[in-house]
């Protein structure tokens, strides 16, 4: 099950600290919004674990200030559940509530899969508070992020749902996002999966495809029984508005259809990034990193891919952060680093902010941030 711990904001005139872990994309500035975006890897592990900080533009420096009693934990009675059945949500504190009791909001990445209230709220001297949770029925399993916001602190999980009867294929696309700025290409690729004793062979296509936009699958299909790969390449003409799209790549044996959402985000041109990949140092540990600023602060969509060796192939993808969520950055620097894959030099990543992507980088060369 992927998780996500506190996020932890205090404001200075001079700095203003992040700390944050664990599937959290996030906005930067004087007034900072919060987010959750949720991902799985490969090997099934969790995954979309990140961390990021504001680098001092003074003098380099960052603090671990936290306010009192932020939002520690939130728990479910389980991490997964059939769509159409309820579930438990407990909200910890790391101390009791003050006077006055306080109101935690209550967000998820997918309303028409769970229904959640706005606030909860923790009277006066208590260290938590249990609600109750409705899902809606599903056709595929959906993962859904859950976060619990306070007073700049941010906490959450992650929740499988689950169809009442198990399909006999699955398809889906890793990444699941993709930033392309008009002009250019770029590519992600399609798993499909069978139960046992299912051997069909599946034909792909793409549905809801934008004008301007191509989508090639190759190979178009799964020969039976069903389980296998297939690459997405995507070209985005320069004519294409900036924007948030929502295509599906389809896979049908003739009978049965399943859908897999696949996401396009075309950025808006002129936040001037300059990127640094770089390696993060934390209690004895590196993790893959990028520092970076930006000549024309604002609002811009973020996304980061991470991949198993060394050239950024789009067929050895391992995890990713961001989903194209727009971020309001600052005119400061900025580092953002991967969790997961502590000490692994065997890796490679692209970074994105707007229309701007740096190079692949290359963890087993790259500096240290």
């Amino acid at each position: 099950m992927q998780s996500l711990s506190a996020l932890v904001l205090r404001q200075r005139p001079s700095l203003i600290v992040i700390v944050i872990a664990i599937v959290i994309a996030f906005g930067l500035s004087n007034s900072s919004e919060s987010q959750v975006i949720v991902s799985r890897n490969d090997s099934g592990n969790d995954s979309g674990n990140f961390s990021g900080r504001l680098v001092n533009p003074v003098d380099g420096h960052s603090a671990a200030d936290v306010i009192d009693q932020p939002v520690a934990k939130l728990t479910l009675t389980s991490a997964n559940i059939v769509g159409g059945d309820s579930i438990e949500l407990t909200l910890g504190l790391t101390g009791p509530a003050p006077d006055g009791d306080i109101q935690v909001a209550l967000k998820t990445s997918d309303e028409s899969v769970i229904k959640l209230p706005a606030t909860v709220m923790i009277p006066a001297g208590q260290n938590n508070a249990t609600i109750s949770a409705s899902t809606l029925p599903v056709d595929a399993d959906t993962i859904v992020a859950i976060s619990a916001i306070y007073a700049g602190t941010i906490t959450g999980t992650a929740l499988t749902v689950t169809p009442a009867t198990k399909p006999a294929f699955t398809i889906a696309a890793n990444p699941s996002t993709v930033t392309i700025a008009p002009g250019h290409s770029g590519s992600t690729k399609i798993t499909t999966t069978v139960t046992d004793g299912y051997d069909q062979a599946l034909q792909l296509s793409a549905l809801k495809i934008p004008t301007g936009v191509t989508v090639t699958l190759t190979p178009s299909t799964i020969p039976a029984p069903g389980a296998g790969t297939s690459k997405v390449k995507i070209t985005v003409a320069k004519s294409v508005a900036a924007g948030t799209y929502t295509m599906h790549i389809r896979a049908t044996d003739g009978t049965t259809s399943k859908n897999a959402a696949l996401t396009l985000i075309v950025p808006p041109s002129g936040a001037g990034a300059t990127f640094k990949g770089c390696w993060y140092q934390q209690d004895g540990h590196r993790y893959q990193g990028v520092e970076f600023s930006l000549a024309n602060p604002g609002t811009y969509p973020f996304n980061a891919i991470l991949y198993y060796g060394t050239t950024c192939d789009p067929n050895n993808w391992a995890d990713q952060f961001g989903f194209g969520t727009p971020l309001t950055f600052g005119g400061f620097s900025y580092i953002f680093w991967f969790t997961d894959f502590a000490d692994r030099t065997d890796m490679s990543a692209f970074w994105y902010v707007g229309s701007d992507q740096s190079e692949c980088v290359n963890y087993s060369t790259a500096p240290d941030c």
